[in-house]
């Protein structure tokens, strides 16, 4: 760890360097976080309800301002949600201990009231791991030849890619076939019809984000 980091403004966590945004609308911002080996972000501050993907095996450390520094271990495939809307706002540093890139998604859930009337999402080869009122998450794994359709009226949707894979999406009324890799993710908006099949040997496997109706 660098002393400069100490030194360092606090900024908010879109800011900050290895933290890129890759997307946003009114509901959602997308971070792509890429902490290369060896390497230190700044200080920053999460302050919105946030969903966090991790997508690498890596040893890493983390620091909440003020306090003592702590050891992690990143886990690919592992998820979690935090309420870090005020007054639970964190200001922290992460750093990479390990060899090769750490790397997670975070979903900054932006919307000012949520809840969930409806029930939950009962498609073929998914399962609920996360429900809370700002977010339900779902694990999806897709054997070989096998299809994911859904037709959405009422809420958005983000499907996030865990292992790389090659899939037919059809999305828009375009169907194509994509090479996906860790990270890679699809925005399913209200009404907006979304298929693809797994046409490798290999499982894929995915996070399916669920947000509240507006």
């Amino acid at each position: 760890m660098s002393s400069l980091n100490i030194l360092q403004a606090q900024v908010l966590v879109y800011e900050e360097p290895r933290h890129r945004p890759v997307f946003q609308n009114k509901e959602i911002r997308v971070l792509n976080v890429l902490v290369p080996p060896g390497d230190t972000s700044q200080y920053h501050i999460h302050n919105t309800p946030s969903f966090f993907i991790r997508l690498s095996n890596t040893i890493t450390g983390s620091q909440v301002q003020g306090e003592l520094p702590v050891a992690g271990k990143s886990k690919a495939g592992e998820i979690r949600f935090e309420n870090l809307a005020p007054p639970n706002n964190r200001t922290h540093r992460v750093w990479n201990a390990d060899k090769d890139t750490f790397h997670v998604m975070d979903v900054e859930l932006l919307m000012k009231k949520s809840a969930f009337d409806q029930k939950l999402l009962t498609l073929p080869n998914l399962k609920l791991e996360i429900d809370t009122n700002w977010v339900r998450a779902y694990r999806l794994n897709l054997l070989k030849g096998i299809d994911f359709k859904t037709r959405n009226k009422q809420q958005s949707l983000v499907l996030v890619s865990l292992n790389a894979s090659t899939l037919e999406i059809k999305q828009n009324g375009k169907t194509g076939l994509q090479t996906l890799k860790p990270g890679s993710f699809f925005v399913i908006k209200r009404r907006q019809s979304f298929s693809m099949r797994n046409s490798i040997e290999n499982t894929s496997q995915f996070v399916l984000l669920e947000l509240p109706p507006k």
